[in-house]
């Protein structure tokens, strides 16, 4: 046997197959792979199988159940991060498995998939981000799949996919924010985090990473080069490529930051040898790193102290973008800025915070044409 073309098949006509000297059931058996461009192609895959076959490293899905599908697929899943591949794994074991982990791979088909939607929304209950992502780790396992030419098909394809539903996060006025700040300032030794996030857009984990190395108090700038993850960790580099980056900061946090930074000196001279020389920002009175739940402690404490519309703490991220916008800084210095990956993604999440641009946009034609016309006569 070998590579033959299907005639009835327009794309990808060609396939192979050839029996594997092995008889089960009284019945010779056959290994068969279609979908291929050209008999050049179909004669290297089988001639891969056949190896495959020999040094008993071929994947059979047939036998396979996609709980151990997906666990290997994870396991060997490279170029992410500890933080998302432990979020793979519990997806795989608090969702994945219980719904259709005991299904054979071949078996798979879009109304598993369907069902196991549902069973996270009724079931677990699960908020939309959380099913989102878990129906994405089987989607992406299950297109790796294809690529590799393990399955044939992917039956994720065939649902209608999970979709989040973008809601407008709270945000507060610049006289009460600035007035809380003020407020709040030197309460607690977490409130520079509060100020740094009202007044740069950073992310917690990148506030949380911020060194006094990475601070230029001359130049009024701050790179964002490593991050803090939820155990603790400090991670070098960002979120995305994008998310290493400069960002100018005002006068207002500079002299915050050395205010701050004297406390944090007559900490190190007081400790001595026992400080942890993390040349952290914001950090424990022992130099290490602070842990979110810290600040979201202090967080909620002051809310609730100064009688506070509540917001999260991150959402003081979007309300630095409020600022921004209110006092015209253009859409892509705004991105850059927040350390997004593109103008439209920045558009998209806080476009709803112009409604005033098409009238803003209308108002300005009026004052273009006035102007012109007063030029020309």
């Amino acid at each position: 046997m070998g590579a033959y073309k299907d005639k009835n098949v327009k794309k990808n006509p060609w396939y192979y197959s050839f029996y594997t000297g092995t008889i089960t059931n009284g019945k010779r058996d056959r290994e068969k792979q279609r979908g291929f461009k050209t008999k050049k192609a179909a004669e290297a895959a089988e001639a891969e199988h056949k190896t495959k076959l020999k040094n008993g490293s071929y994947f059979e899905p047939q036998k396979a159940l996609f709980g151990a599908f997906i666990s290997d697929w994870c396991k060997n899943k490279r170029n992410i991060s500890p933080e998302t591949k432990e979020l793979y794994e519990n997806n795989i074991r608090l969702y994945i498995n219980p719904a259709i982990g005991h299904i054979p791979v071949s078996k798979l088909n879009a109304q598993h998939i369907d069902d196991f939607i549902t069973y996270m929304i009724e079931e677990k209950e699960l908020g939309e981000w959380s099913v989102k992502r878990a129906f994405s780790n089987v989607n992406t396992c299950l297109n790796d799949s294809v690529k590799k030419k393990l399955i044939e098909y992917n039956p994720c394809n065939g649902v209608d996919k999970p979709r989040v539903s973008r809601k407008i996060r709270p945000i507060w006025a610049p006289e009460f924010a600035f007035d809380f700040a003020d407020k709040t300032r030197r309460k607690s030794r977490y409130w520079i985090a509060t100020y740094i996030a009202l007044m740069t857009g950073m992310r917690p984990g990148e506030i949380l990473g911020l060194r006094w190395s990475d601070i230029k108090f001359e130049e009024k700038t701050l790179t964002i080069q490593q991050t803090v993850t939820k155990k603790r960790r400090i991670k070098n580099g960002a979120k995305t490529k994008s998310s290493v980056r400069s960002i100018a900061i005002s006068t207002s946090l500079v002299d915050a930051l050395k205010e701050h930074k004297v406390m944090i000196l007559q900490e190190r001279l007081l400790l001595g040898t026992a400080y942890q020389q993390n040349d952290l920002v914001v950090c424990t009175s022992f130099g290490g790193a602070a842990t979110m739940r810290s600040i979201q402690r202090m967080w909620d404490r002051q809310l609730i102290k100064y009688e506070a519309p509540h917001i999260a703490f991150y959402d003081l991220r979007h309300t630095h973008v409020a600022f921004l916008i209110k006092i015209n800084v253009p859409l892509k210095a705004i991105s850059e800025r927040l350390g997004h990956t593109s103008v439209a993604f920045t558009m998209d999440t806080y476009g709803h915070l112009l409604p005033n641009m098409q009238s803003d946009a209308a108002d300005g034609l009026d004052v273009l044409q006035s102007e012109s016309l007063s030029i020309a006569k």
